[in-house]
């Protein structure tokens, strides 16, 4: 018989980026010695979300966000 981990979240989603860096958190209790391993490939995954969403006009090495540009 296989066991399957459960957890069930809750998420305030007035505060996104606050509850999803939690839940995080919690699932990476739940696998001691394996958190890098685990952070590398959720920071992969962002990476390729955030590449896909910042707009094609803009150079990935110019900052978005530098108000001296």
């Amino acid at each position: 018989m296989v066991i399957i981990k459960k957890l069930e979240l809750a998420l305030d989603l007035t505060r996104p980026a606050e509850e999803l860096v939690e839940a995080i958190i919690t699932v990476l209790e739940f696998y001691p010695g394996r958190q890098f391993e685990i952070l590398q490939q959720v920071d992969h995954k962002v990476g390729e979300m955030l590449g896909a969403l910042q707009p094609k006009d803009i150079p990935k090495t110019e900052s978005v966000t530098d108000p001296e540009k």
